[in-house]
Order: structure tokens, then C-alpha cells, then sequence
């Protein structure tokens, strides 16, 4: 396991990933094409399904890896989207229902870990039994539409059952990693170079596809930001990690570095202060393992942090070299946490956000309960003047969680965490990078909700049913 990584499977994903993303342009410009695409897909997945469970679980990972928002295709039903993931999630899951007919594909009820998934369900069927009482249906179905990918958990579990299918999850999760890299460096420097512009056709197929945030920042420097960015910060974690612990050829080594700068550099052009604090909590938590557990001296552990800090001088060198203003952009945000629109927007919701939570501390108010605050933001004082604002979604992701699901839920979700964190110390290399980048989540999920979106719910399952293979099923002692 954790070989082979970038050979033929690498080669295949990047490719795929590449026509589903133009499929994607050309369906966000063509209805006709939008449709047959949509139904083609959601069939393809369906049948390879039925065939091995496996290949549909690999699509919907894929899906999930480079989607963001998941509507890079889309059905128009009664004025609402029916995304491609929701169409895969239902596929996938009407498949796993029949396997369950005929007896099979039960692999998840009997584990351990059960329980711990059994807590979180009751308390989102407390929260949304609470919203659909208290709260309007609307709100109640895209506050909650998130949580419901918990559904998926017995699929992983029925596929995820040796090394092989691990591995061949990493090579996607990889290949995703790396078509997002170049995705992101190719659309800065087409906006840089006014190759593309706001406003015109490439920039409204990110935008209406969900998959991406793009801001002129600078004259030519724009911020090109992706929600699955998540998954470049878990990459750049994975790569790193395989470079420290595991002794590669220089023919897989290769791959693995320039991965691992790609995502680094990547995560630099995102902006995102979420991200960075989530690097920087994964780093601080591998570093604490390779001194615990690995018997790492301090001399090397030093020499490591260098690398890392010359490699990011030098790419915040280059971007300044290219873009105007990078540097001063790149220094003065990370200085600057309390200030600037964002940040203020989130210390402004924290009283009002308080006040909603005591109302009903231990059992929540239920999904799509709304919170009104002042903002400052420009954005949200174009459409509201005296900047009072409305909304269900919070920026705080723990705070979010206890208002819909009450501290009790809050803490059945911890007790799932701390089961992941403390088993993957048990599998080698694997679990060291379960472990950094569940960390990296954790920190992550404090500013910008992750937990409670497809992107860190799936990688929760995903965590706990590889820990669940490698541990449950020895397929791996060690790495």
C-alpha cells in the first residue's frame, strides 16, 4: 500500500477528471447537453454499481474530491438544482439499498463504529424533527441537505474492506489533487493576463457551477479560491508526509514533491486564513509525532521546518515576482485575523450567534434556524443598507453545529473525531496522515464550516472505514 501511486490508475483519473470538467463547461453553456450529460453520468455510475460497488464509490469520491459545491452538472427541478452529487449520493445509495435486499453490503452494522455514527444520526434526526417544527421547510431542507451525505457511511464500509481499494482511493484522491493545482495556477494567470475577465464565460461557469471564488485583489493579481481546496490542504499534508516517513525511487519521489509545492503554492494563491491555520495545526501535529513517535532528533525536525519555510519564501518570491502587491497581499492577511470584511463579518456574529445558541443549549433549535447580526461587509451592505442580516449558515462551524443539533450532538460529533484521531495512531503512515489532516479539518472547521458540508463529511467516512480496513481487517500491520 501507499505504492505505485503515480503510475497507469494516476495517468486514467487525471485524464477522466479532465473530460467530466470540460463536459462541465460545455453542459454549463448547453442545456440540451447539461441534461444527457447528467442522465449519462448517473447512469454509468448506476451500472458499473451494480457491477462492483467499488467503481461507483471511486466516481462519487472523484465527485467529491474536485465539485466544491457539487454543480458541475445539474438538473432544474421546479425552479431548484438537483446537483450531480446529490444524483450520485442517490445512485450509489439506491444500489447499496438493493445490495442490503439480497443480504449483502452489511459490513458496517457490525462494526464498532456503529455506535458512534448511531449518536450522530439520532441528534441530526433531533435537529431536523426541531427545524421542521420550528422553522421554514426552505431553510430547513439546504441547512440539513449537507448532513444527509452521513448516509453514505455503510458504503464505504462495504467497500473499503482491503490495502487495494485504499490505495486506489489515494491514486484518485492524488490525481484530484493535482488537476485542481494546475486548475487553479491556469485561471490566475488567465485572469492575470486578461486572457479571461470577470464576467465572461469562464468566469460564470465557476461561478454557477459552484466551483470557485474569483476576486481581482491587485491590477493582476486575482484570488482564485476553491472550496475543494480542502482536499489540495489534505494533499499537500499526504505528500509531505509520505516525503518524511517512507523511502520512494526517485521516480516516485519526484511526483510526490512537486505535488506536495503545487498544493502548498496553490493553498498561498487561495487567501484563505482558514486554510493556512488548518496547514499549520496539521504541521505542528506531524511534527509532534515524528518527535513521539518516530524518535525524530530536533536537529532533523529542524532542518524538515527549514525546507518547508525556504520552499514558501521562495514561492511568495515568485508570486510577488508575477503578480503586483502579492507579497504585502500575502503578509498583511495573515497579520491582519481581526480585520478586513471577512473577519469582521465572523467577530460579528459571534454575540448574536451566542444569544441564539442559549436559548436551547443542550438539544439545539434544529436545522435552519436563522440568527440576524450587523455586518460590515460591503457585499451584504449592497443589498442590505443598514446591514442587518438574516441567515442560517455561519462561518463558525462549531458554533453553527451546537445552534442545530445542541451540545449534546455537539459532543456525539467529538466523540466520532477523537475515535478517528486515537485508532489511526494504530496504522503506520496512513494513520499518521489520517491523523495531520483530520487535525488540519478540526482547526479549519473553526472559522469556515467544514464539518457539516459533503466535503469534511466525507472525509470523516472515508477516515473511519479505511482505520476501520487496516485496523478491523489487518490488511495492514504497518507501513
Amino acid at each position: 500500500m501507499l505504492n505505485n501511486l503515480f503510475e497507469k490508475k494516476f495517468a486514467i483519473t487525471f485524464v477522466l477528471i479532465l473530460i467530466f470538467e470540460i463536459l462541465s463547461f460545455l453542459a454549463h453553456q448547453f442545456t440540451v447537453v447539461n441534461i444527457i450529460t447528467f442522465v449519462l453520468i448517473c447512469s454509468l455510475t448506476a451500472f458499473l454499481s451494480l457491477k462492483k460497488l467499488e467503481y461507483g464509490l471511486y466516481i462519487f469520491l472523484a465527485e467529491l474530491f474536485i465539485g466544491s459545491k457539487g454543480h458541475l452538472f445539474f438538473l432544474d427541478i421546479d425552479d431548484e438544482r438537483f446537483s450531480i452529487r446529490i444524483g450520485l449520493f442517490s445512485v450509489i445509495f439506491a444500489v447499496w439499498l438493493f445490495n442490503v435486499l439480497r443480504g449483502k453490503s452489511l459490513e458496517f452494522f457490525k462494526t464498532k463504529w456503529l455506535t458512534y455514527y448511531l449518536a450522530i444520526f439520532i441528534f441530526i434526526t433531533l435537529g431536523t424533527t426541531n427545524g421542521l417544527l420550528n422553522n421554514g421547510l426552505s431553510n430547513l431542507i439546504f441547512d440539513a441537505n449537507g448532513w444527509i451525505y452521513f448516509l453514505m457511511v455503510p458504503v464505504f464500509y462495504a467497500v473499503i474492506k482491503e490495502g487495494r481499494v485504499v490505495n486506489n482511493i489515494f491514486i484518485i484522491l492524488l490525481a484530484s489533487v493535482f488537476y485542481l493545482c494546475l486548475k487553479t495556477i491556469s485561471f490566475l494567470f488567465l485572469f492575470a493576463f486578461k486572457y479571461v475577465e470577470i464576467g465572461e464565460v469562464f468566469y460564470k461557469w465557476l461561478r454557477d457551477s459552484g466551483v470557485a471564488e474569483v476576486t481581482q485583489v491587485t491590477d493582476n493579481f486575482y484570488r482564485i479560491f476553491f472550496q475543494a481546496h480542502f482536499y489540495v490542504m489534505i494533499g499537500f499534508l499526504f505528500t509531505l508526509t509520505l516525503l518524511i516517513l517512507k523511502k520512494y525511487s526517485k521516480k516516485d519521489k519526484v511526483p510526490l514533491i512537486i505535488i506536495s509545492v503545487l498544493s502548498s503554492l496553490v493553498i498561498l494563491i487561495s487567501l484563505s486564513r482558514s486554510f493556512w491555520l488548518g496547514i499549520i495545526g496539521g504541521l505542528i501535529m506531524l511534527f509532534i509525532l515524528l518527535i513521539v513517535k518516530y524518535k525524530f532528533s530536533i536537529k532533523k525536525i529542524v532542518k524538515t521546518v527549514l525546507v518547508i519555510i525556504i520552499v514558501i519564501v521562495i514561492e511568495i518570491g515568485l508570486l510577488s515576482v508575477i503578480f503586483d502587491g502579492f507579497n504585502s497581499i500575502s503578509i498583511g492577511r495573515g497579520a491582519q485575523l481581526k480585520e478586513g470584511p471577512a473577519s469582521a463579518s465572523r467577530l460579528q456574529q459571534l454575540k448574536p450567534l451566542s444569544t441564539a445558541i442559549f436559548k436551547k443549549p443542550i438539544l439545539g433549535s434544529g436545522f435552519g434556524t436563522e440568527v440576524t447580526y450587523v455586518s460590515d461587509d460591503p457585499r451584504i451592505r449592497n443589498q442590505h443598507p443598514d446591514g442587518n442580516y438574516t441567515t442560517y449558515a455561519f462561518e463558525w462551524g462549531y458554533l453553527d453545529i451546537w445552534l442545530k443539533i445542541g451540545l449534546l450532538g455537539l459532543l456525539a460529533y467529538f466523540g466520532l473525531l477523537i475515535k478517528i484521531a486515537k485508532d489511526s495512531l494504530n496504522i503506520g503512515a496512513t494513520g499518521v496522515i489520517i491523523f495531520i489532516s483530520l487535525t488540519a479539518l478540526v482547526v479549519t472547521n473553526t472559522f469556515s464550516p467544514y464539518l457539516n458540508h459533503p466535503l469534511g463529511i466525507g472525509f470523516i467516512m472515508l477516515a473511519s472505514a479505511i482505520i476501520f480496513c487496516l485496523i478491523e481487517k489487518n490488511d495492514e500491520r504497518a507501513n
